[in-house]
Order: C-alpha cells, then sequence, then structure tokens
C-alpha cells in the first residue's frame, strides 16, 4: 500500500498538481465526516498518518513520528 501511495502523489507532482494540496484534500476527506461516505471512520486517522509520512517521504523530510489527531491520540498518550 505505501509504494501505491507514494506513486499516486510522485505522479501527481509530475502532472502539476501540488502534491501538498493533493494530500492536504486527501487528509480532509478521510477525517470529516460528511466529505466522503465510504471513509471508515475506525481506520481515518492512522489513514492520514500514512499520507503523512509519504509526502514527507516524497519532499525529503524525515517522516518521523505520525501526527496524532483526534480521541486515538488521547487514548494513546494515556496508555503510556
Amino acid at each position: 500500500m505505501e509504494q501505491a501511495l507514494l506513486a499516486v502523489i510522485a505522479a501527481a507532482g509530475k502532472m502539476g498538481i501540488s502534491c501538498d494540496a493533493l494530500c492536504a484534500q486527501a487528509v480532509g476527506g478521510l477525517v470529516s465526516e460528511q466529505y466522503w461516505a465510504w471513509a471508515d471512520a475506525r481506520h481515518a486517522e492512522r489513514a492520514a498518518d500514512e499520507i503523512d509520512n509519504a509526502l514527507a517521504i516524497l519532499v525529503g523530510k524525515p517522516a518521523g513520528t505520525p501526527t496524532k489527531r483526534g480521541p486515538d491520540a488521547a487514548f494513546e498518550t494515556a496508555a503510556l
């Protein structure tokens, strides 16, 4: 899945589509409950993190720790 995501983002860049804008739209669609009806809220946060990490890889920045959002972040922090 990671390679497919990287390929789509890289292809968008070659087509003149802003990779940042593409990823922002994708993340927005995943985390907004009303944007894409097919998005599974249980996996949206991790998928958004994957998009953020893929973009970081393509632009040459270290991917680092995924950005945490929403209730899952609070749960994971509390579990530490």
